[in-house]
């Protein structure tokens, strides 16, 4: 099992740097089956990083529905970015259908994982549910 992560982490670094360009032109295709090999073998920062090329195209074909799939592999595996994404899947209805209840429950996973930005949006969550709880009294 070792050796399957080690695997992936390599599979994933060269990922990474296929994506960026390091050192050489950047290969969005390379890097997806890159990050597909190392996302298959259960490492949570690829599916993370294979999701968001799911989600914006690149080296692969728009699959919103995919990407939400692979963000919530690597979510499910407690990483706070995968969770704050799949949130917004939830939230903006991409990929999944829209589900406010999800997209808290997701947001509330990934602050308590540590992002600042899932925190900041349940801020502003809470801030808008007592105005509008407010204007019905």
């Amino acid at each position: 099992m070792k050796n399957d992560m080690e695997s992936a982490w390599a599979d994933y670094r060269l990922g990474q740097m296929k994506e960026w360009g390091e050192g050489q032109p950047p290969d969005p295709a390379a890097a997806a089956r890159l990050y597909r090999r190392a996302a298959m073998r259960g490492l949570a920062e690829a599916q993370q990083a294979l999701a968001f090329l799911y989600a914006t195209g690149q080296g692969v074909p728009l699959n919103e529905a995919m990407a939400a799939a692979w963000f919530r592999r690597a979510a499910e595996q407690g990483l706070a970015v995968a969770q704050h994404n799949l949130a917004v899947m939830y939230v903006e209805g991409r990929g999944v259908e829209k589900d406010e209840r999800q997209a808290l429950y997701w947001f509330y996973r990934a602050a308590t994982s540590g992002s600042n930005v899932s925190r900041q949006w349940l801020s502003m969550a809470r801030e808008r549910w007592r105005d509008y709880l407010s204007a019905d009294l």
